[in-house]
């Protein structure tokens, strides 16, 4: 009875923790210092990027911007420079991670927004959703793409699919990021 007991509450605590949010990570080029943009994050494969709260994306008149929150970190002072300086980030990629479904020990990419050329439009500190200080930065990136990852019932990788704009051209645009 009581190995039936602890296997209920241990499966009940996996269930739960498969049902976490979404995992973001942000890893930026800017064009004062390649070294910048440095996060806080000591997740394995992501240290030191930017971990981030909340990402969402908006398009309007021919106009898409990216508003990212995360907590603040050493990379805040460097998008505020760039605010106050009028610099662009040269490059930026989001990726979001997702617990997979069958063991939530581990995780996966969901999708990633990779962007280009992006004016930050506003750097200050808000509140997050979870009631905590937050750096807040809205960009307005000259290309943008989001790329989604598709995986079968067993977490193969089936597919990698693209869809995203240059705003300059009006052009649709996708890409596979680079590597930085």
């Amino acid at each position: 009875m009581k190995k039936l007991l602890a296997l209920s509450v241990l499966s009940i605590l996996f269930s739960f923790y498969g049902f976490s949010q979404d995992i973001n990570f942000g890893k930026f080029l800017g064009s004062i210092n390649t070294t910048k943009f440095v996060g806080s994050s000591v997740y394995r494969g992501y240290e030191k990027q930017v971990e981030i709260i909340e990402a969402t994306t908006t398009g309007q008149k021919q106009a898409t911007t990216l508003e990212i929150k995360f907590n603040p970190c050493p990379a805040s002072v460097d998008f505020l420079t760039h605010t106050q300086l009028g610099k662009n980030i040269v490059q930026g990629q989001i990726d979001v991670l997702e617990k997979i479904p069958y063991n939530p020990a581990f995780n996966r990419i969901k999708y990633k927004i990779y962007f280009e050329v992006a004016s930050i439009v506003s750097c200050n500190d808000t509140r997050a959703c979870n009631g905590s200080t937050a750096t807040t930065v809205t960009l307005k990136p000259q290309r943008i793409c989001w790329i989604y990852y598709t995986y079968d019932a067993n977490g193969k990788l089936l597919s990698i699919n693209s869809n995203g704009i240059d705003i300059r051209t009006g052009q649709t645009w996708a890409i596979t990021p680079p590597s930085f």
